[in-house]
């Protein structure tokens, strides 16, 4: 069966169909109204490493050293990538795309990372139950999961850098594991040339995403490894992928980068307990209040399932919730934790909700309210009129920031004798900002792209040198 059947059947219901379109059009519709911002502008360049590369570690003091090279090739990616990887960090597979995107223009990026979007959830609805089609249930689950339960869930599924950091590593990471849950599904798997040379690029595509993800994968494989042997349908292809996965992995978290960076940003950094605790509670908390409450449907399945064995889904819902927990932990050994990695961890714990869901219709398990069917309905009305209302709110506030970074940008443009070029407060709409929280981009854009009251700051270098002015300087006049 083809992707493309897969797709077919997958949304044979018209109802289905309408919801996946809906949804998609509304990640779209947000990922098109969000503009460049932050990290964005310093990939816009070729990573200068000799001169502290294109974030805070920039140097300044003279003219060629304050500037940096527009990216506007492959080869310049493949050289600034280089460099990234000797003097920053290990991502250059995530942050080269993201460099790929902002060189071809963001139009581009808006519809890649839809088309991305859709291919992740397609991923985890095929991990779930492979080759059957969705319910409207799981569907509605796996959205609302990653629209409302998501920590910093705009930084990691619309930012551009962010979303291929955070978004599409998440896709290649599931996608990676495909064939192994669709072996053990199934009971059997093929063993040809072109299984073990492709599993050797999604290995190494899939190791060299993100450092949390990419470890929970490799946990997950050597798992699905351990009980495809088990079962005897173990094939090369198998501990090629694996093997591949390591590489990929290894490469990035050794970067030499990776060291230099720490080396500047903690100088003689050492592990302690105050840093421990500082991540349970600045982060690690809400991935994991999220990684919970995307866990419902998986939760109320084993409180209802009668005693007996454990069948292949339950076991591959289990593997999938330790595979999604374990992001999150694994971010507890590091300096400090980043939100975005929810996005990864909610990718794999989807995987065991959703498949929880399809395994209650399956055994036609349902919940019953005990109450009137017209008061049900009530309720139904009510919760889908409050949800749509809610993301209406995001769309209300996405159009004012994609007006007041467009008025932005042509008022630097209509201002370049001026130097440096005052910018005023972003004016966006505030009126929402209590109940979308990091769910939107007005907490990180009071300025335009992030940028400073210090003319000399690297955001606002950068910003400067894209738009071909002097200077650009953020003024509360």
């Amino acid at each position: 069966m083809t992707f493309f059947q897969f797709i077919n059947q997958t949304l044979n219901s018209s109802r289905s169909l309408i919801l996946f379109v809906t949804f998609a059009g509304f990640f779209f519709v947000r990922t098109t109204l969000l503009p460049l911002s932050h990290d964005d502008y310093a990939y816009a360049f070729i990573w200068d490493g000799a001169n502290g590369g294109n974030l805070d570690k920039m140097y300044f003091g003279s003219e060629e050293i304050e500037t940096r090279q527009r990216v506007e090739s492959m080869n310049d990616i493949f050289q600034s990538m280089e460099s990234h990887y000797f003097t920053w960090g290990g991502r250059i597979f995530a942050n080269g795309l993201a460099q790929f995107f902002i060189w071809l223009g963001k139009p581009v990026f808006d519809v890649a990372n839809t088309i991305i979007f859709i291919f992740l959830i397609l991923t985890i609805i095929n991990l779930s139950n492979t080759w059957l089609k969705i319910s409207r249930q799981a569907l509605i689950w796996i959205f609302l999961s990653f629209f409302i339960f998501a920590a910093a869930s705009l930084m990691s599924l619309f930012w551009l850098t962010g979303a291929c950091n955070y978004l599409w590593m998440s896709f290649f990471q599931l996608f990676f594991l495909t064939p192994y849950v669709k072996a053990l599904r199934s009971g059997e798997a093929g063993n040809s040339i072109l299984n073990f040379l492709l599993m050797i690029l999604l290995g190494l595509m899939a190791g060299w995403s993100n450092e949390a993800g990419a470890l929970a994968t490799i946990f997950l494989t050597i798992f699905l490894v351990i009980m495809c042997k088990a079962r005897n349908i173990f094939r090369v292809w198998m501990i090629a992928g694996l093997l591949a996965l390591i590489i990929g992995c290894a490469f990035m978290i050794l970067a030499p980068g990776n060291f230099a960076r720490l080396d500047w940003i903690y100088p003689n950094f050492q592990y302690t307990l105050e840093i421990f605790f500082e991540n349970l509670t600045n982060g690690f908390d809400k991935v994991i209040a999220a990684d919970c409450l995307a866990l419902i449907p998986m939760f109320i399945y084993f409180l209802r399932r009668k005693a007996g064995n454990l069948t292949t889904a339950e076991i591959l819902m289990l593997a999938f919730t330790v595979a999604g927990l374990l992001v999150p932990t694994v971010m507890l050994l590091a300096p400090e934790f980043n939100l975005c990695v929810s996005v990864p961890s909610l990718a794999f714990i989807l995987v065991a909700s959703t498949s929880a869901i399809l395994e209650w219709e399956r055994q036609h398990l349902k919940i019953s309210l005990n109450l009137p069917k017209k008061f049900q309905r009530g309720i139904s009305i009510a919760l889908t009129s409050v949800l749509i209302s809610y993301f209406l709110t995001f769309v209300y506030v996405d159009i004012s920031i994609f007006n007041a970074a467009r008025r932005q940008v042509r008022y630097i443009e209509r201002n370049t004798h001026l130097d440096p070029i005052p910018m005023p407060i972003m004016p966006i709409r505030h009126r929402f900002e209590k109940i979308q929280g990091d769910r939107s981009a007005v907490p990180n854009l009071k300025f335009f792209a992030g940028i400073t009251d210090n003319p000399h700051f690297y955001l606002n270098m950068l910003v400067a040198q894209y738009y071909d002015v002097k200077h650009v300087v953020a003024t509360d006049d």
